[in-house]
């Protein structure tokens, strides 16, 4: 995959949750675009920022209230999200050498993939087929990452259409709740990134490019 475009997917994801999580529209400035390109000089992987984003917004809106002001810059998310980079490098994750390189993250995304497999509960059968698949991309030496980004969305979309009732009513209740008084289209919005994201974490799903590692 051209380093251009794992660029632009690396922003454009940070840029779809910070977004997300603020629940309105705006536009990043380019001191967002400067901070954003500084996480990944450090090359601070997607999840963990993805992390401290959700950690800053959960304090944020703690200590202001549903209907405080909201934040106007990445930059106010970053002690947060440098936080959590330093837990995930206590842990040890991603210091060893082989896990700096694109081959180490795909045997580390694909051993991952073969536990979600071997441990999937039956609600989460929904993504199995592209998981299998996943596995199969991630067994060859030429695993493009572009495919596997496709995969990722694939699964997205079928969470999307077809997580349960109970858990999409759940979801939404927490999400109106948080951001009382939005749009109809900004809700659907924050509601489909927060029904991906608990989603995945109740079932342990994980995520198979590799900026998330």
């Amino acid at each position: 995959m051209p380093r251009q475009q794992e660029r632009s997917f690396y922003f454009q994801e940070i840029a779809r949750a910070f977004l997300g999580l603020r629940g309105a529209p705006f536009v990043l400035s380019s001191r967002d675009m400067v901070t954003i390109a500084s996480w990944e000089e450090k090359r601070i992987p997607l999840r963990v920022v993805l992390e401290g984003l959700e950690r800053a917004f959960e304090k944020h809106r703690k200590r202001r209230g549903a209907e405080g002001r909201k934040m106007s810059s990445l930059a106010f998310c970053e002690a947060e999200i440098l936080r959590a980079y330093a837990e995930y490098m206590d842990r040890g994750v991603g210091l060893a050498g082989k896990m700096d390189s694109q081959e180490g993250k795909k045997k580390k995304i694909r051993a991952e993939v073969k536990r979600f497999l071997d441990a999937m509960p039956p609600e989460a059968r929904i993504v199995e087929d592209v998981y299998r698949e996943a596995l199969a991309v991630l067994g060859r030496k030429d695993a493009r990452e572009d495919v596997l980004e496709r995969l990722d969305a694939r699964a997205e979309a079928l969470i999307d259409r077809f997580a349960d009732s109970v858990f999409r009513t759940d979801v939404e209740k927490r999400v109106r709740a948080g951001f009382p008084g939005r749009p109809a289209d900004e809700l659907r919005g924050i509601f489909l990134t927060e029904l991906v994201r608990r989603w995945r974490e109740k079932y342990r799903v994980p995520y198979l490019s590799t900026f998330y590692y």
